[in-house]
């Protein structure tokens, strides 16, 4: 049950961040599927399965990114406008909040050790989509370039 909520309050919250960064309409419940997702395999490793948040935002980024890369190339639009509203969820906002809190009250080795849980979340979410975009900008380049060669007869490259 914990699931099936967090996947629909993932949905509703990337949807509602497609609309602020103006999505185009017709992908918006594609955006929020691919954003519950992501959110849902963060959730099920963390929770479920207890692994680090670095790893469950990492695997979760994973996830969203590659429905990204895959709904782009069938809606015809960037990568992006799945990718941004999709890591919303993931965004480790909370956790950056109690840990300048933490600071704020002088608490500084406990504040210093959430930001640095914060800051290590917010790499895991940053390689996840820089790792799937790599591989499919790779992937594009190999069949351009056989495109190139298929069609002029020499190595272009």
């Amino acid at each position: 049950m914990e699931i099936i909520t967090s996947f629909i309050f993932a949905f509703i919250a990337t949807m509602a961040f497609a609309v602020l960064f103006q999505s185009p309409k017709k992908i918006l419940l594609t955006d929020g599927l691919i954003g519950a997702v992501g959110w849902v395999v963060f959730i099920s490793l963390r929770d479920q399965m207890g692994y680090s948040s670095f790893y469950a935002n990492f695997f979760g980024t994973l996830a969203l990114a590659l429905l990204s890369e895959l709904s782009a190339r069938i809606f015809k639009q960037p990568a992006t406008v799945f990718v941004i509203p999709g890591i919303i969820p993931l965004v480790p906002g909370l956790g950056i909040y109690k840990g300048m809190f933490a600071v704020i009250n002088n608490d500084y080795n406990g504040g210093m050790s959430i930001l640095l849980t914060a800051i290590t979340d917010s790499c895991a979410i940053a390689v996840g989509v820089m790792l799937v975009s790599s591989l499919f900008r790779v992937l594009k380049i190999r069949k351009d370039r056989r495109f190139l060669i298929k069609y002029h007869g020499k190595d272009v490259c």
